[in-house]
């Protein structure tokens, strides 16, 4: 049941109104006066405002000040004598969404209010959507924090700022080429309008230039209709092209021409159309050894790779794997109504794994794992065997004594990491207070942490770091 707060200082016009507003299935609560109304309004949430100009005490539009003034965008309805609609006009300037003249028909001020009830409905919900695109693609989303991929992130900051210039992303499948796209779009002047991603290698060859330019209808057959390319629907915002290596070279020489003049033409039809767009492109390969064999234009090239970043691959990226496996645990137990916890020697097994799948082939694993999950705790043996045998293959050769000396070491290594992990986890990884308890100077600790690849999770960060 929607809630509205009615201000009005006259009995036999708030009455009438409360009493009709209640029938149509409202919850209304009504003051007398603009400092009342404020007061409860504080107290209270609701999703209108109806409210007189004229009254003692505090008057409608110092109220509307006073509550856009602390940031609120509840809609609000001014009522107003029709001698004083100028009053209205000007309450509106200061961000009334509507207003009705006394005295007031009650049919027109319910459907005002449903109006402006529903419309601030959408406004909450297209807020709600934005928090969440930037808590999943903001910069905060990417989660790590190796050198690696800090390094990259802090070249993405300067690029996200600017509004047109292109983007080439480089790196392995499934190190998350598409997340830096996302958060570039999301983080510059573009975001809130559309970011569009195709993936260039999953377009059939002879259907590539309809899906990004368009066609008209009886442009081939089977085109029945007139159908809107991706640069169109773009067309303000940002289009991102994944595996623009697989592109072929005739639909290479269209594309340069639509990012230069800014303007396609659907296939099939005479007339361009404008489009303001932003080009974002990925690929997996090596372009300019592409460009040096012939497979890929050297003018596109250059266009489209103006700034450039290069993802890390999972294996280059140290304590990372861990911080993700958490991060991909967390997500997935929420999503799966799920309480699974890594048990003993699951963590560092995933950080002895090649991952040549990368962040992909991580966040698969995870929710294979949280699905497939008998218990509470995910052990080393519901690992896959391809995982299992890669880390058995990444363990140290017997040495010349037998193996007694490599495996003492092993032995000791896995003792002494474990060791070190469960303290700094203990306290929260406050390294001094670590290094004191084990017997370490805090040189020699975080020595330790880089020989054994052990970075804290942000969520375990102590108080006040």
């Amino acid at each position: 049941m929607a809630r509205i707060l009615l201000i009005d200082d006259e009995g036999d016009i708030r009455r009438p109104i409360e009493l009709h507003l209640k029938r149509e299935g409202f919850d209304v609560t009504v003051c007398r006066n603009g400092r009342e109304g404020l007061d409860e309004f504080l107290r209270e949430d609701f999703d209108l405002v109806i409210t007189d100009i004229k009254m003692p005490e505090m008057d409608g539009t110092e109220f509307l000040k006073e509550i856009r003034g602390r940031g609120s965008r509840v809609p609000v309805m001014m009522l107003t004598a029709f001698a004083s609609v100028e009053s209205a006009v000007e309450a509106m300037k200061l961000g009334a969404d509507d207003y009705i003249c006394k005295p007031p028909r009650l049919d027109e001020i319910a459907i005002k209010a449903r109006k402006l009830i529903d419309r601030g409905s959408l406004a909450k919900e297209n807020t709600r959507l934005r928090g969440e695109l930037d808590r999943r693609f903001g910069l905060e989303g990417i989660v790590g924090e190796s050198d690696a991929l800090r390094e990259q992130i802090e070249r993405l900051r300067p690029l996200a700022r600017d509004r047109d210039i292109s983007v080439l992303i480089l790196g392995e499948s499934g190190t998350g080429k598409e997340l830096f796209a996302r958060a570039i779009h999301q983080n510059g002047p573009r975001a809130g309008m559309p970011f569009v991603a195709v993936n260039c290698a999953a377009l059939p060859e002879n259907l590539i230039e309809s899906e990004l330019f368009g066609h008209e209808k009886g442009a081939f057959t089977g085109a029945s209709s007139r159908k809107r390319g991706l640069f169109e629907a773009a067309d303000g915002g940002t289009l991102f092209l994944d595996e623009i290596s697989s592109m072929p070279k005739e639909t290479q020489a269209k594309l340069l021409r639509a990012i230069e003049e800014k303007e396609v033409r659907p296939v099939g039809g005479t007339e361009s159309k404008r489009v303001d767009i932003r080009l974002i492109s990925a690929a997996n390969q090596d372009l300019s050894e592409l460009v040096s064999n012939g497979s890929f234009r050297s003018d596109l090239y250059f266009r489209i790779a103006v700034a450039s970043l290069e993802v890390p691959p999972l294996r280059n990226r140290g304590g990372d794997v861990r911080l993700l496996a958490r991060h991909f645990l967390d997500r997935f137990n929420e999503a799966k109504h799920r309480e699974v916890q890594f048990g003993p020697g699951v963590l560092s097994a995933f950080e002895r794994h090649n991952w040549p799948g990368n962040v992909r082939e991580l966040e698969n694993l995870v929710e294979m794992l949280v699905v497939t999950a008998t218990g509470d705790a995910v052990t080393e043996k519901d690992l896959p065997a391809t995982l299992r045998a890669s880390v058995a293959a990444a363990l140290p050769e017997p040495d010349n004594d037998g193996g007694l000396k490599a495996a003492r070491g092993k032995l000791v290594a896995d003792f002494e990491r474990k060791f070190i992990l469960d303290n700094l986890e203990k306290n929260r990884w406050n390294v001094s207070k670590t290094a004191e308890d084990i017997g370490l100077s805090r040189p020699a600790l975080h020595s330790k942490m880089n020989e054994y690849g052990l970075s804290r999770d942000p969520s375990d960060a102590p108080p006040g770091e």
